[in-house]
């Protein structure tokens, strides 16, 4: 029985070695948030769960490369394998089709079940809504639940937050005026102007402003203004 699992194991690193090189032809097809998952996914499977201290807020590529692998938890290395080669046969449903796979290896992957990065729509918090910048899904599920807008992440961070950081304009106007705090703070200290301006939403940072957004320093002493392009700093 051991002799058969360490094969299957086996047959599981290769088929990911393979799904991840493949992945490198399909890479220029995919946006920013699907190359995140597959790196989070990638890191999970061949680090484990993150260990690593969470990046300076203003590094912002590698702050989203960290919350995409932190947020995968304590999943296991070889549901990881499996979440990723899926997701590969999503992308290109032929991609596997003259690997020489082992019949174990198909047992391996197949008995993986419920475990992809993507959540059912049935499983998803306003947090996860925000995230998807899907308006109707969030002003439905505060309708019926306003108290979920106080609702953090581990990380601290608020709906706004997380709306701010990806630039949603309609989820933020959503936000604020079921009344979520504009100068609500995250573990760090940072506020939604400190995610807008970091990223260069423009936009997100005028409207912020108008309803009340200041120019608070984070627990790193650093304001939105600090961390801002020369663009974004002319408006604060």
């Amino acid at each position: 029985m051991a002799n058969s699992e360490s094969a299957d194991i086996s047959q599981l690193d290769k088929t990911f070695d393979r799904a991840a090189d493949h992945l490198q032809s399909l890479a220029s097809q995919l946006d920013s948030g699907q190359l995140l998952g597959f790196y989070g996914l990638y890191k999970q499977a061949t680090v484990g769960p993150c260990d690593t201290p969470r990046p300076s807020w203003y590094q912002t590529q590698a702050k989203h490369k960290w919350e995409a692998w932190k947020a995968l938890g304590d999943m296991g290395k070889e549901v990881a394998m499996g979440s990723y080669i899926r997701a590969v046969g999503k992308l290109d449903p032929t991609w596997e089709k003259d690997a020489r796979l082992g019949s174990q290896a198909w047992v391996t992957v197949s008995r993986l079940p419920n475990t992809d990065v993507e959540l059912r729509d049935i499983d998803k918090t306003l947090l996860d809504w925000v995230k998807d910048g899907d308006e109707e899904k969030v002003r439905d599920i505060i309708a019926r639940d306003r108290k979920s807008i106080n609702v953090s992440d581990d990380s601290g961070m608020l709906p706004i937050h997380w709306a701010s950081d990806r630039g949603y304009m309609p989820t933020i106007k959503c936000l604020v005026e079921n009344g979520a705090e504009v100068n609500a703070r995250d573990n760090e200290g940072q506020t939604a102007l400190h995610y807008a301006a970091s990223c260069g939403h423009a936009e997100v940072v005028k409207y912020l402003l108008s309803v009340g957004a200041q120019c608070v320093k984070d627990n790193d002493g650093m304001t939105p203004k600090d961390v801002a392009d020369e663009q974004i700093a002319a408006l604060l």
